[in-house]
């Protein structure tokens, strides 16, 4: 195949996912694929999973709202559906965040290329290139599925039409109403050639061979309503060739546009799809990794963080990501929060006026009081009062503000003008958001905090969590304690904007935020460090001490113990007592990372059984901050071994599943999170701090 091996050679760069051999199913390829924030819109946003490792299903395009998209083969009188019939299997050759290129033997003699590319968020273009060497007569079937009744018709013999309507608002948007929004769903699917078959079936098609008519050697030619698949055949008659599909999808009321719509991709060409991708992608950091399986992990990662922006809209003036565009749910889908904003580490590496806008989306909707809401997005903010006070988000603010800075600097993509202006910027609106949390999580006036609104929501670590499930199960449970991990926050916070302050000279400033930030300190040290266990724990705040007024403990070790590594609070002795914890196998030095909870903990359950449990799962939100104390304290060899463990985790799940999962489970290979979460980008990260050290 001349033609399109000497294409991939045009755009084989450093930075690319490209592979002579291709990447073969059991290799750790991230394979969901969603447009562009550039070309894409928030109300039609389909990205697609691609399917082409399990040998039990066919070549297949995911989507779990727009519905799933398939490709079968017959050769004179045989089929191939389900990869597990090919002569060869599926192996991808090329990958972007929004592309990919596919290449696989159904038949021996038949050789087949299937490029694809989101081209906007609600259109895709497909070019199927194949070699006949066989003599025989070659099929190709389109097959349509949808767990959503669909309506679909047949136009002018090149084109298929469906409706359908997707779930109600509250799956994906958690309120009654949203300006803009519309369920119902157009879908036109364009062939550049004539179909010569068509049938509409009640459930799943399982095979193509099941559904075909052996005498006439056609489909049923039955399209009725409330179906759930489509089956287009298109007989490829020359020995090679190529067959291009193009699809575009509308919400209701726009659906007699579908025609000038399609046409405006029939001259969209994969190159210019891929010489965007050069363009955007071209200033990742180049870095000598551990090994093939750490490389492709390391752009997995980025992949995944850059597909979860959508373009400004609404109250945004910037790009804002949202937790995952595909598959996408409702509190995910909304905006942005600070502990996903961890993302930013990663983003800021290679596209740091990304991460900047980011940022600035924050500032925009600032209070004047200094409050930050919990979430906020282009239509949405989410601000969760309980009894009149409102829920604010845990903050990683100026920290990452000023590690965006930091990466912004050290790439020299971003003027010196512009990064002081967002220094000053982002100083200005932290100086403000921490005199928030000052003014309003110290009700004691005691000089240590205390989270509040939806305490639960606040502290991120929201189900499941061996200590609040002690004290009750209302919103506002956790301001019945001085929080270690919100002081430890709000020190991190007051060091990093001491830092910011000196880089802008104002030096008084600086002086005054780094005496704040060791007073603050030096509490924590003096009340939540246990001399006796060598730990960091939460203290009641009526009691000051480990107990609560009736007597439960409140010593049990989370990952949030180590958290005074990070911000600099432990002496160096605190810090070595901290790392026998973290390194002891009973505790938290498990197969595949560092749990939430101290595995000797009764509460401890390593499985990963739905979201949001924090007894037991690894969140990388969380083993990336500890990560960067471990490193600052110089134990570089036990960082070395935290990423290994945790890169253990992901590339075993990217090797069968191909995703990437909010959680992972310390100790076995099982889950069920929700999938493609952001800041799983944080691995990225994480790689980049350790070899690019080497």
């Amino acid at each position: 195949m001349k033609k399109f091996s000497l294409l991939f050679l045009m755009f084989m760069v450093a930075f690319s996912l490209f592979s002579d051999e291709g990447y073969k199913g059991n290799s750790p390829l991230f394979s969901s694929y969603i447009a562009p924030f550039e070309r894409s819109s928030y109300f039609v946003d389909e990205g697609y999973h691609l399917i082409y490792y399990e040998e039990g299903a066919p070549i297949k395009l995911e989507n779990e709202v727009a519905g799933n998209i398939s490709f079968g083969f017959k050769l004179g009188k045989m089929f191939a559906y389900k990869t597990g019939e090919f002569y060869k299997l599926p192996v991808v050759l090329k990958s972007f965040p929004d592309s990919f290129v596919l290449e696989a033997e159904p038949f021996v003699g038949v050789k087949i290329s299937i490029s694809f590319a989101l081209f906007t968020s609600d259109s895709f273009i497909t070019k199927i290139e194949y070699e006949n060497r066989t003599g025989l007569e070659l099929d190709l079937f389109f097959v349509y599925e949808n767990n959503n009744p669909i309506f679909a018709r047949i136009e002018n013999n090149n084109s298929l039409l469906v409706s359908y309507k997707q779930p109600g608002k509250g799956k994906y948007f958690q309120q009654k109403s949203l300006k803009g929004f519309k369920s119902v769903r157009y879908s036109k699917f364009k062939l550049n050639k004539k179909i010569y078959s068509f049938g509409g079936y009640q459930s799943g098609v399982d095979n193509i061979s099941d559904i075909v008519a052996t005498d006439e050697n056609v489909l049923n030619g039955s399209l009725n309503s409330n179906l759930k698949a489509v089956v287009l055949d298109t007989v490829l008659k020359s020995s090679n060739g190529e067959i291009k599909i193009f699809k575009k999808t509308v919400q209701k009321g726009d659906e007699n546009k579908l025609n000038d719509l399609i046409k405006g991709l029939e001259n969209k060409s994969f190159k210019s799809v891929f010489s965007f991708n050069q363009r955007i992608l071209k200033n990742i950091p180049k870095l000598k990794f551990k090994n093939k399986d750490e490389e492709l992990l390391y752009y997995d990662g980025i992949y995944l963080g850059r597909q979860q922006f959508l373009p400004a809209a609404g109250q945004f003036p910037y790009p804002y990501y949202v937790f995952s565009r595909e598959p996408k749910w409702g509190w995910g889908h909304e905006g942005q929060v600070f502990h996903e904003s961890l993302s930013m580490h990663t983003i800021s590496l290679f596209d740091p006026i990304l991460a900047i806008n980011s940022q600035r989306n924050f500032m925009k909707v600032q209070g004047k009081d200094g409050y930050m809401p919990y979430r906020v997005g282009a239509f949405f903010t989410r601000t969760f009062p309980v009894k009149g006070e409102k829920t604010t988000s845990a903050p990683f603010f100026s920290w990452t503000n000023l590690e965006v800075y930091l990466a912004a600097k050290r790439s020299g993509l971003v003027s010196k003008k512009e990064l002081l202006k967002y220094l000053k910027e982002s100083y200005d609106s932290g100086v403000k958001f921490t005199n928030y949390l000052l003014r309003t999580r110290d009700k004691n006036k005691n000089g240590l905090l205390e989270w509040g609104g939806h305490t639960l929501l606040e502290c991120v670590r929201d189900y499941l969590n061996a200590v609040f499930d002690l004290l009750g199960k209302e919103p506002d449970t956790l301001n019945q304690l001085e929080a270690l991990d919100l002081s430890s926050m709000v020190v991190k916070e007051m060091r990093s904007l001491s830092k910011i302050a000196e880089i802008l000279g104002e030096k008084d400033e600086a002086v005054e935020w780094k005496r704040k930030a060791d007073k603050m300190a030096s509490l924590i040290n003096k009340y939540m460090w246990d001399e006796k266990t060598g730990f960091y724990y939460h203290v009641h705040k009526d009691t000051m001490n480990f107990k609560t007024p009736s007597g439960i403990s409140l010593k049990r070790k989370e990952i949030i113990g180590f958290l005074p590594l990070w911000a600099g609070i432990a002496s160096k002795e605190q810090a070595k007592r901290l790392i026998e914890h973290l390194t002891n196998k009973n505790e938290f030095w498990r197969k595949y990372g560092v749990p939430t909870l101290s595995a000797d903990d009764p509460y401890y359950d390593p499985q990963v059984l739905s979201c949001c449990r924090w007894n037991g799962p690894v969140w990388i939100t969380w083993v990336y901050p500890v990560f960067r104390g471990v490193l600052d304290y110089g134990y570089e060899d036990v960082a070395e071994k935290i990423l290994e463990k945790i890169e253990s985790a992901m590339l075993y799940q990217l090797k069968r599943n191909h995703r990437l999962w909010e959680s992972y489970s310390p100790d076995y290979t099982k889950l069920k999170s929700p999938k493609n979460y952001i800041w799983d980008t944080l691995i990225s990260r994480m790689i980049y701090e350790m070899r690019s050290k080497k």
